[in-house]
Parts: C-alpha cells; structure tokens; sequence
C-alpha cells in the first residue's frame, strides 16, 4: 500500500523537530528539582502514528510502498558471522537468515513488523491479505509457522513484552467525528487479542516495565499506567515535547518530558501516582530518549533548526523527503540521571540512537541533506550516515563517535521507521546480542539489499539477503 507523501510529509515535520535541553533555572546544584505534576491544560499535536487515507494507517506503517523484486539466490551469498541470534529481513517476502542458511517466512501476502520476542525464541510478522489484515507467529529458530490470526485492525507497530506472553499492538481507526485514533490492542503470544482498546488517542506511544507486565503509554497530553489485567490508570500530564517514554532499569520510574508550571521539562518519575518528579533539564522542543541498560545514564537525541527557513513551522526534513529553504542540525548528549550532568556526545542531525545490550556502544543514524528540488524527490534516495559512540561508563568523558558506513537507505526504513526510532528503539532492533556488528538496509547498484556492519567500521559491510528491512533476534 502506498503512503501518500504528503501526510508523511507533515509526521515527519512533527516527528523530527527538536532543540537543545539545558539544566533549567529551578535545577540546584545536584541538578535535580521537585514539582507535583499539574493537570492537563494544553491541547496534544497529532503526531504521526496515525493519519488515515482511504481507512488505511499511516506514520509507523508497516510499507512505505510495494518494494521491488531484487532476486538474490542464498547460495551465492557469504556466510554471516554469527556469535548469537539471528536476522529476519523483508521485502517483497520474509525470511531468517542465520550464517549461511536462509529460511523463508511462509506468509501468502505482503509481510511487514518483523518483530522479535526479547527472547529470540518467536517471531510476530503482520500481513494484508486484501483488506483482510492477520499476525501470524512463527518459530523463532526453525522458522516454522505457528499460529495465524486475523486481527480487527491493521497493525504498524508491535512490541512484545520482556516475558514473552504479551504483544503490545499499534493500529489505527476512525472514530465516530471522522477523527484518525491510534489504539493499543493487547495481544498473547500466539497474535490472539487479549484486551482490546486498552488506550485511544491521537497520538500513542508505548513502552513496556522492564521487569513486571505492564505498559507505561503516552497518550495525547497524558501519561498512562497499564497493568496486567489491561486496567489503562491516568497517572499525570505529559509535556509535548516528545514521543515515547522510556524504563529505566531496575527501577519503577520513567524518563519523560512533563508540564512543570507552564514549561516542559525533561524528568525521571515514578509510574506508582502523582509524585514528585526529578526535573533533569528543560526541553523547549521535541527530544529522543535512549537510557542505557545500566540505568545510571541515558542518551538525549535533539535536531534543530540551523539557518535560513522562514520560522517555525518550516523544518528541515531528512533526505528522502525534500523540502528547501532551511538547514538542519542537531547533537546527542549523554545525560547522567542521577545529577543531571549532561555531556555532548555527536553533532548532527540525527535519527536513530540505539543502545547495544551490553550498553557500551550507541549506535547512530545521522541523516543527508534534502536534494535542492522537488524534482530530484523520486530520483534517489540521499545517503545517510551510521556512527558508533563508545560509553565509558567509568569516566564521564566523551570519546570521539567513529564513522562506521555511509549509505542510502531503502524507502521503507527510511519513511517507515527512521522516523519513528524514538520508538522502535523500544524493542530489540538493529544491534546483534553480542554487541558488535547491526543490520541495515540500503539501495544499492544491485537492489535493495538488507547487510551488517561491525562495531568500528574495519571489516567490509556483509550481505544478508535482499530486502527493504532487517532485524536483528535477541539471543537464545
């Protein structure tokens, strides 16, 4: 199905606009400040998991378009080097890629979502059969299918929980006023909804108790607890200023951007009521948060604009949606979240940061520049960036990002899921569970082709099999 490149035009407007976070004025010298989360009293911005055309989601979707047909045989493909885990890529099929042996998903239609259990051990690949769409489960390591279900809705964004029993599904309606909503649907672990409306909003992102059976969403203005039993509780108001919260290891809080006396702020807090909250800076605009696996620091995505444009409505845009008149920017900085001591990490405008499991390597996607002219639009897509920062967590210093591959990436991770990162990073995603190789997917002379790339950039990026996206398992 294709998306019209207007409406994406205007998520991505939303998705990506972001500016620099300093400590705010009410931050003491430990870096920290108290403030009981007042009630709601602004009105949300729809951002872009949803707007329907023709009843059909947009913004986190599982196709940009119908990717071409580039055939590859396996055969002629080298061996992958594989310490743990395995690759489920996509394209016009699906398939598992684990060294040198492909296996092909049986899906009858379009696949897309391929997304992992935590374990590694399933995985949850949603299809559009017609208008009909379905989940279909398949064995993680075999390959083999296990269960197919037809869904109400068409899901484009999936997240299993950290015991593997529960999926956290997104999936787009109209409501009664014509309105697109995105709903959050609870699923078990053969695609069979569990709780269905659980939470409704016009903009809805998730993110899953890295310990308990529970979801922490951020629905419009509002910040939502969901328990086990589906029980969605209304814990507080939410700033505007960003998209998906994030767990912090170990603990029951959250980091999150909140409403503190009119301003936003970016701030550590507890799921368990009104509490107080610990403000760690403020954010005049929309952030990305990654907190690290060792829970004691997180990194902090910000884009801005640089020059030229003609205010704030006019943003720039990653490359493979062009627009001119303005220049974008942007940096990562690596937030302590005890102290609130921040450290700039990259400089550029960024997409995706995402943690390695061992926490010692973020992995990010800086993107090119728009071409000059609508014109140029469909002629290719522009080349975008993959660094690697190193974590020291035991000096807090920054160590120089190294510039892994330059590369142009597929339509489909680019509309569909760079600019959604904030919240795909919240599943296992593009790192390998050894932490040092990832998996992406970028046009080539050949096609599009799904490849890794190691940890510093030494060896030659390594074929896995043709496709618009890939995905990296957890291991087992």
């Amino acid at each position: 199905m294709s998306l019209p490149r207007a409406r994406i035009v205007v998520a991505l407007v939303i998705a990506i606009l972001a500016t620099a976070c300093a400590p705010g004025p009410d931050v003491g010298g430990s870096g920290s400040a108290t403030a009981t989360i007042p009630p709601s009293s602004t009105t949300s911005v729809v951002p872009p998991t949803t707007v329907p055309d023709e009843g059909a989601p947009e913004g986190l979707g599982p196709q940009a378009g119908p990717p071409e047909l580039f055939p590859v045989d396996p055969a002629d493909l080298p061996p992958v080097d594989f310490v743990d885990g395995r690759i489920a890529f996509h394209g016009a099929t699906a398939a598992i890629r684990s060294g040198k042996v492909t296996t092909d998903l049986v899906i009858d239609t379009l696949p897309a979502q391929p997304t992992w259990s935590r374990d590694g051990s399933r995985l949850a690949v949603v299809a559009l059969d017609g208008r009909e769409p379905t989940i279909s489960i398949f064995d993680g390591e075999t390959g083999d299918p296990l269960f197919t279900n037809p869904t109400d809705r068409l899901y484009y964004f999936l997240s299993w929980s950290h015991d593997g029993t529960r999926i956290a599904a997104l999936g787009g309606e109209i409501d009664e006023n014509g309105t697109p909503r995105t709903v959050l649907d609870l699923l078990d672990a053969d695609g069979t909804v569990v709780q269905s409306d659980v939470a409704s909003a016009g903009s809805l992102y998730v993110a899953w108790d890295l310990g308990d059976l529970r979801l922490v969403a951020h629905a419009d203005d509002r910040l939502l607890r969901v328990d086990p039993d589906g029980t969605a509780t209304d814990i507080g108001a939410a700033g505007l200023q960003f998209f998906a919260p994030k767990w912090i290891p170990q603990t029951d809080d959250i980091l999150v951007v909140a409403d503190i006396e009119g301003s936003d702020y970016l701030v550590r807090r507890t799921v368990n009521g009104l509490d107080t909250l610990q403000s760690l800076g403020e954010a005049d605009t929309e952030i990305g948060i990654s907190v690290n696996p060792d829970g004691r620091v997180a990194a902090i995505s910000r884009n801005f604009e640089v020059e030229g444009g003609e205010g704030a409505e006019r943003i720039g845009l990653p490359a493979v949606f062009p627009q001119t008149a303005t220049t974008m920017s942007g940096a990562i900085e690596i937030l302590d979240l005890e102290t609130g001591t921040r450290v700039e990490v990259f400089s550029g405008l960024n997409l995706w940061a995402e943690w390695n499991p061992q926490g010692t390597h973020l992995l990010i996607y800086e993107a090119g520049t728009a071409p000059e002219s609508e014109a140029e639009e469909d002629a290719e897509f522009d080349t975008g960036t993959w660094w690697v920062y190193e974590h020291d967590p035991t000096a807090f210093e920054p160590n120089p990002p190294v510039e892994v591959v330059t590369f142009s990436p597929t339509p489909t991770f680019a509309r569909s899921y760079l600019a959604f990162g904030d919240q795909y990073i919240e599943s296992p995603r593009l790192w390998s569970p050894d932490g040092t190789r990832f998996v992406y997917a970028e046009v080539t002379d050949a096609g599009s082709l799904v490849r890794t790339g190691d940890i510093d950039g030494a060896d030659t990026p390594t074929t896995v099999g043709a496709g618009e996206v890939g995905f990296w398992s957890p291991g087992t």
